[in-house]
């Protein structure tokens, strides 16, 4: 292998072996001549300070690096762009102890530099007498191309587990963006519920009062009314009975019996039921003219049952009037009323249809 070979080769090798070592984190990092891990299978954690507890940097495993000083059971190293504190118990440079490690220092680097000429001038000899040029060719190809699937790996690793987080964050954001909705939604469904409520309280409590203010004015209403009729009973009661007692005054004062005053009541009833109450009177007054009439009988019976005077007493219907006691009040105060002595027609004696006679007329009645 020729010096520009050899060289090539070393730096794929170094450059294979910083990216296996180190994380994604770290990337790949030129190392200097330094100190070694203690092998492959250790595990070195490069804190910040010389103390475990203080923040870990990165882990190593089998890697060159910088030692930059010493502080008891501590040593401060250099990896790349890192630089911090590893327990010496970790290191190694090849002798059993970590007591002769000594800060990199600008005369070891040089000498150190002169030996490493050496042994490559002699390993290129060496490799030159049994390697040849293809097969030197191959093999930095190979590291080449081992060192380039190692860093394709780590830096797909590196965006898989960066595509992971940013779905995470993603996935954080929609579950809070889903939270913040279920609690808006969860506030407005309270808010709603709340107005429901008192809008159905206030309508509840309006119905009540409406319901109890119509029932005192309903009630105000009835009372009124029940005691506007019991009123109008009283009056009326009252009023019949000064008129009884007026009637039975007038009927003890003109010599009739109870008995006359019913039949001149009926037979005015049948002839002038539907007439005014002064053509009911005037009927009455006409049976009265014909009592103290000298041409007539002298009592009420005798004058209404006077062969063929009254129609009713023909047709019977005064008859059955009588039986079934259907008097109005106002032909029964009309008959008293002309007992007494009223005198609507003055002393006629004779009434009819109204047909175009000569006399007084009433309704549908002419007095003569």
């Amino acid at each position: 292998m020729n010096t520009n070979g050899r060289r090539l080769y070393k730096r794929a090798a170094g450059w294979l072996t910083g990216v296996m070592v180190l994380s994604s984190a770290c990337g790949t990092t030129a190392m200097a001549n330094g100190v070694m891990l203690v092998d492959a299978a250790s595990v070195a954690d490069v804190h910040a300070e010389a103390d475990e507890t203080s923040p870990v940097l990165v882990k190593l495993s089998g890697t060159q690096a910088v030692v930059l000083g010493h502080d008891e059971d501590w040593t401060k190293v250099q990896v790349g762009d890192i630089t911090g504190w590893v327990e010496s118990e970790h290191l190694t440079n090849g002798s059993d102890t970590t007591e002769d490690i000594v800060p990199e220092s600008p005369e070891k680097t040089e000498q150190t530099g002169s030996t490493e000429e050496k042994i490559e001038q002699k390993e290129q000899t060496e490799e030159k007498e049994s390697i040849s040029e293809p097969e030197q060719n191959e093999e930095v190809q190979a590291v080449m191309a081992a060192a380039k699937d190692t860093q394709r790996i780590n830096e797909q690793q590196k965006a898989i587990e960066t595509q992971k987080a940013e779905e995470a964050a993603k996935a954080a954001e929609e579950q809070k963006a889903i939270q913040k909705a279920a609690e808006e939604a969860a506030k407005k469904a309270a808010a709603q519920a709340q107005a429901a409520a008192e809008e159905a309280a206030r309508k509840a409590a309006a119905e009540a009062q409406a319901a109890a203010e119509e029932a005192a004015r309903k009630a105000a209403a009835e009372a009124q009314a029940a005691a506007q009729q019991a009123a109008a009973k009283a009056a009326a009661e009252a009023q019949a009975a000064v008129v009884q007692a007026a009637q039975q005054a007038v009927i003890a004062q003109a010599g009739v019996s109870p008995q006359d005053v019913d039949l001149l009541a009926a037979l005015i009833q049948c002839e002038a039921g539907g007439e005014p109450y002064v053509g009911q009177v005037a009927v009455g007054n006409v049976v009265m003219n014909r009592v103290v009439s000298a041409g007539h009988p002298a009592s009420i019976p005798d004058v209404i049952y006077a062969a063929g005077q009254f129609s009713p007493v023909r047709n019977g219907s005064l008859s059955r009037t009588l039986s079934t006691g259907r008097v109005s009040a106002s032909c029964r105060q009309a008959a008293v009323e002309a007992i007494a002595g009223s005198s609507p027609v003055g002393d006629k004696l004779y009434f009819r249809r109204a047909n175009g006679r000569g006399g007084q007329i009433i309704g549908n009645h002419v007095f003569y």
